[in-house]
């Protein structure tokens, strides 16, 4: 499989790409109270520009939260979405990802969406948010299958079947961007983007939901910068045409560059392969869409307080030497060394990182339909075509 590396990203990125990257390590190292002593003197301080953004400025704070929106992410692949989408002037990029943090603490994405998500299917009492919440997912309006020509995973949704009308907007909400969680353990560096298909056949005005379109471009624009790869517009009825003309107006230039439309089989076929493409829209999977419920006791070790723990304090102590092998890898003597042995040791850790969340995922995220149909393991393998997420 060919891998495309794009400009800016993890494994492809140049001298002063690598150095704004560098620079912005400095700044959140700082916020995680690691000494000013320790850090090159020659980066400004943001300190008094980033503070403002934050919800709690103490260091043991700012790093929880970090580490919380990182997760499964590579951290250097997280940084460099934000330096991407501020074209990298690092202090609009920190303040971006600062603001982004905040926002999450407002939102509990990581005590409501991640903790609870479907679980809610389990409630004694429900309330019509979490009866509306596991509707959608029942309803296919929205799923994963299959990848683009670019290895990225293709999200589809079938926007005729969305009936505003059917939940709160609270709600859409949170189906929303626990898609969007659900996804981001789906994507690795180098195909961390994904192809969004919003498949618009049958789709009236009925259907129209202006609250979610505004939801979905400020989030896209600025809590999960540079995660769309790729989004296709496909058959678009007349009737979209002058809803189109307003909602154009709201996007950022960036992301209206990655919109294309589409009608037939041919102009898929420029963006996804033909084994990728369900026969519905003219490609050989035979694959389709069926919900997976909640299995009862599959959360069971969210309880677990005792083996969570000791997880966290393994990851706790490989966050600390990461940000000591960080420290050393901004470092003016190491960045100007060829033999770079400092940032060896840092991947090192990055990818023991990646296998301690994998050990703590199950006691912090309750199951997807991903992690039911076996898209992605306990191990984080993930596999877009399983054999599990077959009708």
């Amino acid at each position: 499989m060919s891998l495309n590396l794009g400009s800016g990203c993890l494994g492809n990125l140049t001298s002063d790409e690598e150095q704004k990257l560098q620079a912005s390590w400095v700044h959140l190292l700082r916020l995680c109270g690691i000494e000013k002593a320790s850090l090159p003197q020659a980066t400004p301080d943001l300190s008094d520009t980033l503070l403002p953004h934050l919800n709690d400025a103490s260091p043991e704070s700012f790093r929880r939260s970090f580490w919380s929106f990182i997760l499964a992410e590579h951290p250097d692949a997280l940084v460099l979405r934000f330096l991407r989408a501020r074209k990298w002037d690092v202090e609009k990029a920190m303040v971006m990802l600062v603001s982004a943090m905040a926002w999450r603490d407002e939102r509990n994405i990581e005590g409501t969406i991640i903790h609870t998500g479907e679980d809610v299917a389990f409630k004694d009492h429900p309330s019509a948010d979490d009866k509306a919440f596991i509707a959608q997912y029942q309803s296919g309006k929205s799923y994963v299958r299959g990848t683009d020509k670019e290895h990225r995973p293709i999200y589809v949704i079938r926007v005729a079947l969305h009936d505003p009308q059917l939940q709160s907007a609270e709600a859409m909400e949170s189906y929303i961007l626990h898609n969007i969680e659900s996804i981001r353990i789906l994507i690795k560096p180098p195909n961390d983007k994904c192809c969004l298909i919003f498949d618009m056949t049958g789709f009236g005005l009925r259907n129209m939901d202006f609250h979610v379109v505004k939801f979905l471009v400020s989030v896209f624009e600025a809590r999960y910068p540079e995660t769309l790869g790729l989004v296709l517009i496909h058959s678009a009825p007349f009737v979209f045409w002058g809803i189109w003309n307003i909602i154009k107006g709201w996007l950022d230039p960036v992301i209206a560059s990655k919109i294309h439309f589409t009608r037939k089989k041919t102009d898929l076929l420029q963006f996804v392969s033909e084994d990728n493409l369900q026969t519905g829209y003219g490609g050989t999977d035979s694959w389709t869409y069926t919900y997976s419920e909640p299995v009862t006791g599959e959360n069971a070790r969210l309880k677990e307080e005792e083996k969570k723990a000791k997880i966290q304090e393994e990851r706790s102590e490989l966050i600390r030497e990461f940000e000591q092998e960080t420290v050393g890898w901004v470092s003016p003597q190491c960045q100007s060394s060829p033999d770079n042995k400092n940032e060896s040791r840092r991947d090192q850790v990055t990818r023991q990182l990646g296998l301690n969340y994998w050990k703590l995922d199950p006691y912090i995220r309750a199951r997807t339909y991903y992690h039911r149909v076996g898209v992605v393991d306990d191990k984080g393998e993930v596999d877009f075509k399983a054999a599990g997420h077959e009708k």
